[in-house]
């Protein structure tokens, strides 16, 4: 059960559902919940010995509320919504690292990644020049053990081949974000690593053909 005014106010809004009761207070049952949400509280309602029976959108108020409102930057909520996508696979992997064939635990990042990058590059440039070279790496959270070049090399093409789905989702979400062309198609983006390969990847590329459809 929600709780809302029991008037609305100049506007013709009934104002945000609280979770629980106060002083002079409706109460909004659950199943009302996601119309009088829809409407952002622009409704009308009827009552019955304090409970909300019924919500009804109240087209006038919501049109001139929204006529009122400032443009919106689009702009700025696409790119809100692409950091919130990098942030989403940088946790993702952050907590998601790969079990190599040697049995040990590796992490992922893109940290992780660029610092082995730089690793194989400095033990080329010192092979090159002559001088004795250790290849080093280390396990999540442990310290660093040696590796044969070729070991240091199949580890870091498995490190990509591991992320690379995520990355794809990560490029197939950010081409929806910036081909949407309203903030509902935007909101309606869901960013979900957990289920790359599946069900969220097949998602955003329908969802991609949809925008295109425009």
């Amino acid at each position: 059960m929600y709780y809302i005014h029991q008037t609305p106010n100049s506007a013709g809004n009934y104002g945000n559902p609280m979770g629980e009761p106060f002083d002079g207070c409706l109460a909004l049952p659950d199943e009302l919940l996601p119309a009088y949400i829809q409407a952002n509280g622009f409704v009308t309602i009827a009552v019955q010995d304090d409970t909300v029976t019924s919500v009804e959108k109240n087209e006038a108020a919501w049109e001139a509320w929204n006529a009122a409102q400032p443009p919106v930057d689009l702009d700025a909520l696409r790119a809100a919504k692409q950091e919130q996508n990098k942030k989403a696979l940088a946790d993702w992997l952050a907590v998601h690292p790969l079990t190599w064939t040697d049995g040990k635990v590796y992490g992922v990042t893109e940290q992780d990644q660029t610092e082995m990058a730089i690793n194989l590059a400095q033990y080329q440039l010192a092979a090159a020049a002559g001088q004795p070279a250790v290849l080093e790496w280390h396990t999540q959270k442990k310290s660093c053990h040696t590796f044969t070049r070729e070991e240091y090399t199949a580890l870091s093409l498995a490190i990509a081949a591991y992320v690379y789905p995520y990355r794809r989702y990560l490029e197939a979400v950010k081409e929806a974000i910036y081909e949407a062309q309203s903030k509902e198609e935007l909101d309606a983006i869901e960013i979900d690593y957990g289920g790359v390969g599946g069900a969220a990847y097949r998602a955003c590329r329908h969802r991609r053909a949809g925008v295109h459809g425009h």
